[in-house]
């Protein structure tokens, strides 16, 4: 192999882990950003539920509940495949 073939596999091989390094920090926004999106709801759960200590809830508080309950259920599924996804992609680190 000559040297020109060297360099050129180098910068073939430094594309691809800029490539690589570019799709892992997009999972770790989008993540970032599900996660809000969790805290976000659990805020408007915690709400509800003292609203309704306080009587004060409306009439169909438990449905809003359930139905955010459901919604942080979901995100938290996308976030798995998410990780699951990035986990198949041939890298060594860990799925944090």
């Amino acid at each position: 192999m000559g040297f020109l073939d060297k360099v050129k596999d180098a910068a073939g091989k430094a594309a691809d882990q800029a490539k690589h390094a570019t799709a892992v920090g997009k999972e770790k926004l989008e993540d970032v950003r599900l996660q809000k999106k969790i805290n976000d709801l659990c805020e408007e759960i915690g709400a509800l539920v003292v609203a309704q200590k306080r009587n004060e809830a409306p009439l169909d508080a438990p449905a809003q509940i359930d139905a955010k309950v459901a919604e942080i259920a979901e995100i938290e599924k996308q976030m798995e495949a998410n990780n699951l996804a990035g986990a198949g992609d041939g890298s060594t680190e860990a799925a944090s």
